[in-house]
């Protein structure tokens, strides 16, 4: 049953992410036989292995209650577990926030956040470094009754009184009632990690379940979502898109589309209940759907697909070839193999990646270049047909040319130490304008302004506000970065390297830009929810402020981490280039001084030049072989130097 489709290009493309670390490994490897004095380069190398460690696919599903995110989850694992995985019975109005992946062990376990962490204004991404706040169960995956019985706790529920849902930050109207308690999730957060292939490739499972559960959980909208590389917002045939889904959509998934970029798709499910209609086409139907879901939540059409994930889950469970092909599943995991290549083309594209592909070339191109001249140099020698006298004299003179070479070299390094001080020297007033100072004065202010005023009027204000003196910090950064681009420009400038464009190299904060201004829309957005308009100060308003604050500090840390990671590798195209150059010169002088003190015949003299040649040439071809693997190669690159366009090393002619 031909069902691969989404597993085949995941597979891919963890083979590809695996291809190109075992790529820079070898580089790094190759670094420190041929290039000992290469730790800058090596830490270029690191990064980008880093990135390709850490890179994963997430997968966010939103939508109401009933809609089956749960059983779609069900049926994008269960070509391995055979049955349902995940608990999804009709009718459950609560569940918690699940996320589903693998840490690369075979060991599964489930982990629990208790709701009452509600309680406190501590972030989601705080309690996962506090282990001993949640509740943790192990079980055995490959034994799928027990897996499925352990997953059964995610949903569920106690009978709480009604004020203390509302403490906690619930809507009541959004609850059922048993007398006079009201049902809530007994679980404020599930981390699922199961030993699953799709998962140990990449893949990474959010289940954001109900208005009410996101409403509630600033976090997810401020901070999940956004961090998903697809978020499919879930309805149901049955239903079509009925009020709750479409205030779940304008409140959390429009200012998520229009203003963070986030690949959004509608997934149209249970399409099988059109099926017993005799007197209507079913795929006429879903066509007809499609266009109307299309048009209201103005997305794509090809963005819309409809889908029987029960039907599809039945259908892999029973290898029934037939029933898959009706479910139109496959069609969702062409939608989201769509979404993985785009985010396997940004990763390829990404800086760091593009750094070390781009120093592997440069690497390769001088030592080609450093490999010819020695050739020449020892053909030279070779042609040259006088007494010792005058060999030892074009030694000489080949020798003093060397040393000038590596004077300059050397007189290149000092000045690029001081130029990189010089650089250094800007990261006070670079990132003044971010620092946790700066940061806690404008939250102090907004909550200053907040106690004062603490109405939906006031909180709007106080959102604007404090978003406001967000962006008049980062345009005074932004001054800062233009003047030490500048910096950046003159020294690549002076530098003899060439080759590459000083304006790669610059620092830019665009992205960060686009995500704080993202981030104050969201904020814009969330605060019209009922839960926050209707609401007086609680725990939710706090919670809402404090994670708003949170998410602005955390971008401000990776702004910081970035800024610091450029100062640091700004200048090291130039720097390795450099030092390599003197490392390959400084071992041709060293051979040629043993040429010169050697008193054997012309053949034998010559014997350790060509030495020097065959290392570099040995040392070129493993790095050849290198760069003809398999990986995205940056754009452009230019061509590896050909003997008739190197200029060799030379006696200077005699005056």
């Amino acid at each position: 049953m031909e069902d691969a489709l989404l597993r085949q290009q995941i597979a891919d493309y963890d083979r590809w992410k695996k291809g190109l670390d075992a790529q820079f490994a070898a580089f790094n490897q190759w670094l420190e036989q041929s290039f000992p004095n290469s730790a800058g380069a090596r830490q270029v190398v690191q990064q980008a292995r880093a990135l390709l460690t850490e890179d994963q696919f997430t997968l966010a599903l939103a939508g109401e209650f009933s809609r089956g995110k749960t059983e779609l989850i069900n049926a994008l694992l269960s070509h391995t577990y055979g049955k349902r995985l995940l608990p999804s019975r009709p009718g459950r109005t609560t569940m918690c926030p699940t996320e589903i992946f693998s840490d690369g062990s075979q060991q599964a376990s489930l982990r629990l956040l208790p709701i009452e962490t509600l309680a406190t204004n501590t972030s989601l991404e705080s309690f996962r470094r506090i282990p001993q706040k949640w509740v943790s169960h192990e079980f055995d995956a490959e034994d799928a009754d027990a897996t499925r019985e352990a997953l059964a706790k995610v949903a569920a529920s106690k009978s709480v009184p009604p004020d203390e849902a509302t403490r906690l930050g619930f809507d009541r109207r959004h609850l059922d009632s048993k007398g006079s308690l009201v049902e809530i999730p007994a679980w404020r957060y599930a981390l699922i990690c199961l030993p699953h292939p799709l998962l140990a490739q990449g893949l990474r499972i959010i289940d954001t379940p109900g208005l009410n559960a996101l409403g509630n959980e600033p976090e997810l909208t401020l901070s999940t979502l956004p961090s998903a590389q697809a978020v499919a917002f879930m309805l149901s045939a049955d239903a079509g898109v009925t009020g709750t889904d479409l205030n779940m959509w304008e409140t959390h998934l429009v200012p998520l589309r229009q203003h963070r970029g986030t690949a959004v798709m509608a997934v149209l499910n249970k399409i099988d209940s059109m099926w017993d209609d005799p007197d209507e086409d079913p795929e006429l139907l879903v066509r007809r759907m499609r266009a109307q879901v299309s048009k209201l939540l103005d997305l794509p059409q090809e963005s819309v697909v409809g889908v029987s994930a029960k039907k599809a889950l039945l259908a892999r469970q029973s290898q029934d070839a037939a029933l898959l092909e009706q479910s139109y599943f496959a069609e969702f995991e062409k939608l989201l193999v769509q979404r993985l290549m785009e985010h396997r083309q940004r990763v390829a594209e990404h800086r760091c990646l593009h750094q070390a592909l781009t120093l592997m070339a440069d690497t390769r191109d001088l030592l080609k270049r450093r490999l010819n001249s020695g050739r020449s140099a020892l053909e030279h020698l070779q042609q040259q047909g006088g007494t010792s006298a005058e060999q030892l004299e074009e030694l000489a003179l080949l020798q003093q040319t060397v040393q000038q070479q590596h004077k300059v070299c050397h007189h290149e390094l000092l000045t690029l130490k001081s130029s990189h001080r010089t650089l250094v020297r800007q990261r006070t007033a670079l990132l003044a304008p971010v620092s946790s100072q700066q940061l806690q004065t404008l939250i102090d202010n907004t909550n200053r302004a907040l106690n004062e005023r603490w109405t939906p009027l006031g909180l709007a204000r106080a959102i604007d506000g404090f978003m406001e003196g967000v962006d008049h910090q980062l345009a005074n950064m932004e001054r800062e970065i233009d003047a030490a681009n500048r910096l950046v420009d003159a020294i690549f400038a002076r530098s003899s390297l060439k080759s590459l464009d000083s304006t790669d190299q610059h620092f830019k904060i665009d992205a960060f830009r686009l995500n704080l201004r993202g981030l104050h829309r969201q904020a814009a957005q969330l605060r019209r929810s009922p839960q926050l308009l209707l609401a007086r100060r609680n725990r939710l308003t706090e919670r809402f402020m404090a994670t708003l604050a949170s998410e602005v500090g955390r971008l401000y840390s990776q702004l910081i981490s970035a800024a610091d990671g450029w100062l640091d590798q700004a200048l090291e195209p130039i720097k390795q280039h450099v030092q390599y150059q003197k490392h390959l010169l400084n071992r041709h002088l060293i051979k040629l001084t043993e040429l010169k003190q050697k008193t054997q015949s012309k053949r034998t003299d010559l014997r350790a030049l060509e030495e020097e040649i065959l290392r570099n040439d040995t040392a070129l071809a493993g790095l050849e072989e290198l760069l003809r693997q398999n990986a995205p190669a940056p754009q452009p690159i230019a061509p590896a130097p050909r003997l008739d366009n190197v200029t060799p090393i030379k006696a200077p002619t005699a005056v």
